[in-house]
């Protein structure tokens, strides 16, 4: 007997076991220990434990034999796992490779343990191959995004018209990132996906089984099949993507997802692969502007894959802390609930935000969130831990770079060229949180982005994307 298990995050339609003719049956786990390792939102627990049900239902459906381990008892994933294999009499397994750190490792130590074969299939949840990935990065340990984007336009030929990138640019960030129109804009709303008898189920079990994990269950938003999620897909790219680019960086306190694909809770689960996504979007080439699909298409082969990269190339990065911060988060960042009074508006906003939805957009991320944990001292670990339990799409590979690397700044400048801080200027620029321009700029945002810079010149001097910054620093401190 041969079997595949097929994990949480490769919830694949045409994952290869079941096309793999060697495959007799397949596990499916859920795995109360993981599912608590963290105080995880109820959406993402939602989500993956209603995409588990449905791929392991599909796949009985399909004819395949089964094996599945719901939520029930308090087993480990190893426990559950040698249990099924030892039910079931396995002389093999098989799995796709995991992207999060350890856990090939982890699963071949179980299979050495019972003593059975492995085989491994290659991860498909990124365009890039690990190995071409890999050694990119080793051929460019130094390089930045662009560098990384170039490489992948040039190696997919996606938006290249022969050797010349589509329009004749390689991004087009100078027509991108503006703040909303004062008069505002009409928002195409999400798609409401409808609950099927195993979300309802599953919802439910949410409810009574982690009733002490943020977020309400009964709020659940997503899809959580791949038909469901391409149909997601193709509300964006019908009705926000000619907006995207101009308005990715934009905010509103009273628009959570404004022009956002809102996809990369599917792509990082397996519900969609990253092919049909540029698919979808470049098929639009000749009706949206080439700066919105630039940036939605720099974001998904760009950044994303880029994040995977550096994520394998540095492990290390998860344990940085370039600033030698360490204050702890308060309760309230997880609970929600005697948030301080004097929190500033953009992050009261954004963390309510958070816990109704999981979910923030990246600018949101970066420059609310991301700014006051850097402003206000936190260390950059509690802050990944927050970020890694909170976001519906959030897991390590790609919360390590993007919040150790990016937002914290924690590696010193090797994903991020300086420290993503601001006063309050820049989000009345792109989001109008105050009442008027001196407001924002008398804000206490404004005071914390000056006293980091002054408390932490001596490693930020060196930088040359901050000499305006620092030089406006001392003539405000007086030398």
């Amino acid at each position: 007997m041969k079997a595949a298990l097929i994990l949480a995050t490769q919830l694949f339609e045409d994952h290869p076991a079941l096309e793999d003719p060697e495959i007799d049956i397949l596990f499916f786990v859920e795995a109360e220990s993981a599912l608590t390792r963290r105080p995880f939102h109820a959406h993402k627990l939602v989500l993956i434990l209603s995409g588990i049900r449905h791929a392991a239902a599909r796949a009985a459906e399909a004819g395949h034999r089964v094996a599945h381990l719901p939520v029930g008892e308090e087993w480990s994933f190893a426990a559950g796992l040698r249990r099924l294999i030892r039910e079931h009499g396995v002389e093999g397994l098989a799995w796709m490779s995991a992207t999060d750190r350890g856990v090939d490792e982890r699963l071949r130590r179980i299979c050495d343990d019972e003593g059975i074969a492995t085989r491994v299939y290659p991860d498909a949840l990124f365009l890039t191959p690990a190995d071409d990935l890999d050694g990119w990065f080793d051929a460019h340990p130094r390089a930045k995004m662009e560098d990384f984007y170039r490489w992948q336009r040039t190696r997919t030929g996606v938006l290249m018209d022969g050797e010349k990138p589509a329009g004749g640019a390689w991004n087009y960030d100078a027509d991108n990132r503006h703040p909303l129109p004062k008069g505002g804009i009409p928002i195409p709303a999400l798609p409401e996906p409808e609950r099927d008898d195993i979300t309802r189920e599953v919802i439910g079990l949410v409810a009574e089984r982690f009733a002490d994990h943020p977020g309400d269950p009964d709020e659940f938003w997503l899809p959580v099949t791949a038909p469901g999620a391409r149909e997601w897909l193709a509300s964006f790219v019908a009705d926000r993507l000619e907006l995207f680019g101009r308005y990715e960086d934009a905010m509103n306190a009273d628009e959570p997802f404004l022009f956002h694909a809102v996809i990369s809770p599917f792509l990082n689960v397996g519900l969609l692969r990253v092919e049909e996504v540029v698919q979808a979007a470049v098929a639009r080439r000749e009706e949206v502007p080439i700066a919105s699909l630039e940036g939605f298409v720099r974001q998904v082969i760009g950044w994303r894959e880029y994040m995977r990269g550096r994520y394998r190339a540095h492990p290390a990065l998860i344990d940085a802390n370039h600033f030698e911060l360490t204050r702890p988060l308060e309760d309230w960042w997880y609970t929600g609930r005697q948030i301080p009074d004097d929190l500033p508006r953009p992050v009261r906003v954004v963390l309510e935000r958070v816990h109704r939805f999981s979910y923030a957009h990246h600018i949101e991320r970066l420059m609310v969130l991301g700014n006051w944990f850097l402003l206000q001292g936190y260390h950059p670990r509690a802050v990944f831990d927050w970020y890694s339990a909170l976001f519906v799409d959030a897991y390590e590979w790609v919360m390590v770079p993007n919040v150790q690397g990016m937002s914290q700044y924690a590696d010193g400048g090797g994903v991020a060229t300086k420290p993503y801080v601001s006063g309050g200027a820049y989000l009345q620029k792109m989001g109008s949180w105050w009442r008027s321009d001196r407001e924002a700029r008398d804000s206490v945002f404004t005071s914390a982005y000056w006293a980091f810079l002054e408390r932490h010149e001596a490693r930020l001097a060196g930088n040359p994307r901050l000499t305006m910054p620092l030089a406006q620093m001392r003539r405000r401190r007086g030398g």
